[in-house]
């Protein structure tokens, strides 16, 4: 192991560390402090390069991180009114409670929007509906050649070329969702983290929630999902199955890529419908008189198992207190954003076709919004409390539709405590642009 050359009393040649040591110190951090390492200088920058992308490596313990808006002193106002930023996007520790934007190379999110969050890579979609995946770790970039525009007719055509402008019927999203509302990768081997372009793809929501479709990155084409319960709140994928979930009544399709590995022939396999999410959903409002309130539903996961979880959402909340509007003609309306306040868990039992309520999440700790639900096991998650969601804003009807509110829907929820805590204190006024995601770091 080569050693560090002195050039004079307590003064050390940084660049002259041996490539052993400098690994075996590697091997103790995770991902993001790798990044911070490899910038001390030309020497750790290659060998940390070198580390990191050998087959051997696998990345230490990682909290997914939050990718939120830059400082609003950072901030302007352009000829339309729209608030601008100056500077690059940050990213908020959980472990040190701390924003960061000196760790990413992400000031490209302003190319396009957000539409998603899978694997470490951010789903850019753009206004003639090209779509992007970029790591903003590594800098890394991925055009998905396909396009949902080619090989529709014109009555299946959903939009112009500028794919964030929704037309009446789906109006209610804007900033690209109504487009695509979510976009997950499909990894033919979860466990090599790398993009394999024979092999995966992407699947996703789009149409205001009211469609599905997939494409490998090989093949050139979008191909629509048989789903049979407009409109979905998120798509996963399970092993070789890829599941979605209906924001009626929280039912679960499913449908099965295994005959010939992820291919243009998937095969559906199952619709689970449960009126349990709803019940249990309805007996907390009638117990807490919580009268206005949406429901949204996820799918994630956990220790091998599949997960269905509904998540409570108020209509009316102002500063944490119910509000109402006033009658009077002559008075202003008080601005109403939601707040979510309840989760309930469910195990999907694939076997029997039905959905078990969940008490306790154990050690995972559940990470949802609007990236690629994922539950980490809290010893992994240094900063986490066990037994918890940790949740973003993805009530996309609302974010995107409020023109001074959005993306602050945020918090923790404890299965054991039943109540909602925050994570982050956000110093935002006005709408969070872009909506803030998970993001877990990824080196490929």
């Amino acid at each position: 192991m080569a050693g560090i050359k002195r050039k004079r009393e307590g003064e050390a040649e940084w660049s002259e560390v041996g490539s052993d040591l400098l690994e075996n110190v590697m091997r103790r951090l995770c991902f993001v402090d790798i990044l911070r390492m490899k910038r001390a200088c030309r020497w750790w920058f290659s060998v940390g390069e070198s580390y990191t992308s050998s087959p051997s490596f696998r990345p230490c313990f990682q909290t997914p991180w939050l990718l939120i808006p830059p400082p609003e002193e950072d901030e302007e106002e352009d000829d339309k009114g729209e608030r601008k930023s100056n500077s690059s996007l940050c990213f908020f520790n959980l472990d040190e409670k701390k924003a960061y934007r000196d760790v990413c190379l992400c000031r490209e999110v302003y190319e396009g929007r957000c539409v998603g969050s899978s694997h470490g890579w951010l789903f850019l979609l753009d206004k003639t509906a090209n779509l992007t995946l970029f790591n903003p770790f590594s800098g890394a970039r991925i055009q998905v050649e396909c396009s949902l525009k080619e090989g529709r007719s014109e009555e299946e055509e959903l939009f112009d070329v500028d794919a964030y402008t929704a037309d009446a019927k789906y109006k209610k999203y804007k900033g690209g969702r109504a487009f695509i509302l979510k976009a997950i990768l499909m990894m033919s081997d979860v466990g090599k983290k790398k993009i394999n372009k024979d092999k995966d793809g992407v699947v996703l929501i789009y149409r205001g929630g009211g469609k599905l479709a997939f494409c490998m990155f090989n093949d050139g084409r979008f191909m629509d999902l048989d789903g049979a319960h407009e409109s979905y709140n998120d798509v996963i994928c399970y092993g070789n199955l890829v599941c979605a979930i209906s924001q009626l009544y929280g039912s679960v399709e499913v449908w099965d890529f295994s005959t010939t590995g992820f291919s243009p022939s998937p095969t559906k396999v199952m619709d689970i419908f449960s009126c349990l999410p709803l019940k249990k959903a309805r007996e907390f409002q009638k117990t807490t008189r919580e009268f206005c309130c949406s429901y949204h539903f996820h799918l994630v996961e956990s220790c091998g198992e599949l997960l269905s979880v509904v998540r409570i959402v108020s209509e009316f909340m102002d500063v944490g207190v119910h509000v109402h509007e006033n009658g009077k003609d002559n008075q202003p309306k008080k601005v109403s954003p939601y707040k979510t306040l309840m989760f309930y868990v469910f195990r999907v039992d694939l076997h029997h076709k039905i959905l078990v309520e969940m008490e306790s999440l154990g050690d995972q700790v559940l990470f949802l919004g609007g990236n690629n639900s994922v539950s980490l096991r809290v010893e992994d998650c240094p900063g986490c409390i066990k037994d918890s969601i940790y949740f973003t804003d993805s009530y996309w009807e609302r974010a995107d539709g409020d023109d001074s509110y959005g993306g602050h829907d945020m918090g923790y929820y404890n299965l054991k405590d039943r109540c909602v805590k925050p994570f982050y204190d956000t110093p935002h006024r006005y709408k969070m642009k872009p909506t803030p995601f998970w993001v877990l770091p990824n080196p490929w």
